[in-house]
């Protein structure tokens, strides 16, 4: 049981390219990357299974690669590239805040936010499911 991967995971596009139906949001994103015009913070919205997470996800990989490709996708080489694929990346944090809204939650989140990246050029917080923050959200 232990080599038992969700399918939604398992089959989750990893470039912009494979990403469906979703074109003008990962050409936008791409050029943010490409005129290195990157904002502070993105928000994804919209119903479920859209690939909300799914874009943050490649996002944070492909500005943290150190060899991008020609159309703007992430190596799958480098060191960062590879932290990221096997979950062991100190740059890219995902909490989901369905599970983790508590006001002690958000202060380990700003205890963390104060570490500089450990490789690639930033940090990326990826919260999912937002709107269950609620007896922390003052606090965030």
């Amino acid at each position: 049981m232990e080599n038992f991967i969700v399918s939604a995971r398992k089959y989750r596009p990893d470039t912009f390219q494979t990403v469906v139906a979703q074109a003008s949001i990962t050409n936008t994103l791409k050029n943010a990357i490409k005129s290195s015009q990157l904002a502070h913070a993105y928000l994804f919205c919209g119903p479920r299974g859209v690939g909300k997470t799914t874009c943050a996800r490649i996002f944070a990989q492909t500005i943290n690669c150190t060899n991008l490709s020609p159309e703007i996708e992430a190596c799958n080489q480098c060191d960062s590239c590879k932290a990221f694929n096997t979950s062991r990346s100190f740059n890219i944090h995902e909490l989901d805040a369905a599970s983790n809204n508590s006001v002690d939650d958000i202060r380990n989140l700003t205890d963390q936010v104060r570490i500089p990246p450990q490789m690639g050029k930033y940090s990326v917080y990826i919260i999912d499911e937002v709107h269950a923050f609620i007896s922390g959200f003052n606090a965030f």
